[in-house]
Parts: C-alpha cells; structure tokens; sequence
C-alpha cells in the first residue's frame, strides 16, 4: 500500500521516468556529441529526480537535491546551446555565464541560502538564462534564410520545451522560499 501513496504524492514520477526511458532509447542511437550529452543528462537527471523524491516521501527534507539538480541542469543546458548557437557575442555570453554561474552557486550554498533550502536565486539566475538562450535560438532560426523545415529541427522543439518550462517554472519555484516563509 505504500507504494500506491508514493505514486499517489508524486504522480509527476511517471512523467520523468517516461523522458528517461525515451532518452535510454534514443541514447542507443548514432548521434552527434552534443544530443548525447543531454540525452545522458536527462537520464542522469531522472536517477536523481526519483531518489530526491523517495527522499522526501520518507519525510527527508530533499532540497539538497533538486539544488544540484537545478545546478546541472542550468550549466549543461548552457553548453548544449553553446553548440547550436552561430552567435560568436552570445558564444562569449555563455561561457561568462557559466563561469558567474559556478561562482553565484557556490556563494549562494555558502554563504546566502544554505545547501540545504532550496536554492531559489540559483534556479531563477539559471532558468532565466536558459529562456534567454531558447529565445535567441528561436530568432536565429527565424531569421536564418537557409532553414528549411523548422519543425524536423530537433533543437527547435528542445528550444520550445525549454522556454515554455521556464516560462512558467522561474516565477513559480522563484517564490517557494517566501510562500513557504
């Protein structure tokens, strides 16, 4: 019977397991460096997914995790956009980012929020730069004269997914400290 309150308390497991056997598929497949990558990191992501959730099902505070969840996320995110990206000033952007990143992540678990609330400035620095790379993805394929069908770009519907997730998730996971406060 526990098992039915787990799934009934995080039925949102279903939905990363699903992206984690499609990314085991998919990883079997020939494909260029940087699909692998995030094909590697949504497995990686979806093992640490489900054991913060068993964490906190057995009444553990897991914020720990889904900090370094969010981290990852945001820093490898960055990377992949940085080789889809044809933009040698937001190249450069990137990378100034991803450094600030690192250093913004380590000043706010020692010193700001702590290792163990959940790091919401890490999530909304990160997810915002993430949106800001999906929309200036989306504009150079818009305004590229050479794209044919945007629709059988894979990077196009990863671009997509990511600005509508962040869309929504920055301003809400943004106010969980204070709501919970």
């Amino acid at each position: 019977m526990e098992i039915i309150n787990f799934f009934k308390e995080f039925y949102t497991i279903f939905f990363v397991w699903l992206s984690c056997f499609a990314a085991i598929y998919v990883f079997r497949k020939s494909l260029p460096f940087s699909y692998r990558g995030i094909v590697l990191l949504i497995i990686i992501l979806s093992i640490l997914e489900t054991i913060a959730y068993i964490i906190g099902f057995n009444g553990i505070k897991n914020h720990f995790l889904f900090n370094i969840i969010y981290a990852l996320r945001s820093a490898f995110l960055a990377s992949f956009f940085n080789s889809w990206l044809y933009h040698s000033g937001i190249k450069r952007i990137i990378r100034i980012f991803l450094f600030i990143f690192s250093l913004f992540v380590i000043v706010n678990t020692m010193w700001i929020q702590g290792f163990f609330t959940l790091q919401t400035y890490s999530f909304v620095l990160g997810g915002s730069f993430i949106l800001l790379l999906s929309v200036a993805y989306l504009w150079e394929v818009y305004t590229n004269e050479e794209s044919k069908n945007i629709f059988r770009n894979p990077v196009f519907w990863f671009s997509v997914a990511h600005l509508i997730y962040f869309a929504v998730s920055v301003p809400y996971i943004g106010m969980f400290n204070y709501l919970w406060d």
